[in-house]
């Protein structure tokens, strides 16, 4: 079969799939971002693997090159969660960010702190060396919300205050996140042919993201303004959201390629940025259409995909550890840094949980160990699982604080109800 045929049918299977589960998933009161991560996870190698189907799995080219659907799909994910984090950066109440700064700050410190310090004492306990041991905590440092900020979206939390810090936290989280790693690899030998040289790595890390939000800062809001300036000139329909894309994608690239930060860090950029325009309901309407019908839906899925229960072995006393140091990491750092930044309890309890997922951004950390030496490929898949099941656990826990609140605010009007 073609690959181009392959990739339009296990499209429309695993499009139809996040629809269905997600749709139960709402039916029953759970988030529909957990029933298309629970998708992927159908799909995955954990139960009908329809990626080592013969229809997907035969070997194909394009102009000569070898291609396969895994990596198209990935190709696709990877711009879903580009788009996801673009509309998060819309829905931004900027006024609102700006007066918890403070909290998102404290939240973040903690939220390293905390997992990098308990995971990496663990982790030495089950008999790692120190190096590795280091790393594994550094990967748990590692913070993606683009799960958060679809569940807070769906729950039409995202312009709460608590939707507002956990955006800024996790921004703020990137970079210590990157800080941290670029340590953790100067002061390991085998590391440096991969990833850079000692201590100049970490100079050179800092100045690329320096570089980077200076140019996003600086330059950013006068490239946007252009560019919707231009737009209004070109003929056709939906320009500006052709015109919104290209930004996006722009500065996902810069963020990456110039300050070495995740891509998702320079869409979130775009899309505050794009908020300041008169563009932004526009933008906002037709962007929500896209990342909600087709580009959202495969990237949960495609994290589903990744997941492989049986790649644990026997190392179950091990992960588990490892899981309630990652969950309880973050719900305890960065929620007690959320509520010494005098949010309240229940709004620091949301930021700490919105904070637990890893994502792709620990994905890559954990790439980085395995490719550098730091870690071994048992661990690696230890680690690679354990990232992904952070991200499925965190819709499921986001419901209660939220389940509470409205039990609560139910409860006076309950009990002025008479008895009869």
């Amino acid at each position: 079969m073609d690959i181009s045929l392959q990739i339009l049918l296990l499209v429309a299977l695993l499009i139809l799939l996040a629809r269905g589960l997600g749709d139960l998933s709402a039916r029953l009161g759970f988030p529909i971002v957990l029933g298309e991560l629970l998708a992927g996870v159908v799909a995955g190698p954990s139960l009908l693997n329809v990626l080592h189907w013969s229809w997907f799995s035969a070997p194909a080219s394009v102009a000569g090159a070898p291609i396969s659907v895994a990596a198209a799909l990935k190709v696709l994910a990877d711009l879903g969660v580009v788009v996801l984090m673009f509309l998060a950066g819309l829905e931004t109440d900027v006024v609102l960010m700006r007066r918890t700064v403070g909290p998102a700050i404290s939240a973040a410190c903690g939220g390293v702190v905390l997992p990098l310090v308990i995971g990496s004492a663990v982790a030495r306990g089950a008999g790692l060396g120190w190096p590795e041991a280091v790393f594994v905590g550094t990967v748990l440092t590692a913070t993606s919300v683009s799960i958060t900020a679809q569940t807070l979206m769906n729950l039409g939390e995202l312009r709460s205050t608590a939707g507002s810090t956990i955006l800024g936290a996790a921004v703020i989280d990137d970079i210590l996140g990157l800080v941290v790693l670029s340590f953790v690899i100067a002061l390991e030998p085998r590391s440096h042919s991969a990833a850079g040289s000692g201590w100049a790595g970490i100079g050179m890390t800092l100045a690329r993201m320096a570089a980077f939000f200076l140019v996003a800062v600086g330059l950013g809001p006068r490239v946007v303004k252009w560019s919707f300036h231009r737009a209004k000139k070109l003929a056709g329909q939906h320009v500006v959201l052709g015109v919104a894309l290209a930004l996006a994608f722009f500065f996902a690239f810069l963020a990456d390629a110039l300050g070495g930060m995740a891509a998702i860090t320079g869409a979130y950029l775009a899309g505050i940025l794009v908020g300041f325009t008169p563009a932004q309901d526009e933008v906002l309407r037709e962007v929500r259409s896209l990342s909600h019908s087709f580009l959202g839906p495969l990237f949960f899925v495609s994290i589903g995909l990744e997941i492989d229960a049986w790649a644990l072995g026997g190392h179950w006393v091990f992960f588990l550890a490892l899981l309630v140091v990652a969950v309880g990491g973050k719900v305890l750092g960065c929620g007690l840094g959320a509520w010494l930044g005098r949010m309240s309890s229940r709004d620091s309890l949301i930021v700490g949980i919105g904070m637990v997922p890893r994502g792709e951004v620990g994905l890559i950390t954990a790439t980085i160990g395995w490719t550098s030496g730091l870690i071994s490929p048992q661990v690696f898949s230890l680690a690679v699982v354990l990232v992904l099941i952070t991200t499925l656990l965190t819709p499921i826990m986001l419901r209660i604080p939220f389940r509470q609140s409205k039990l609560a605010e139910s409860s006076p009007a309950e009990a002025a109800l008479p008895e009869y």
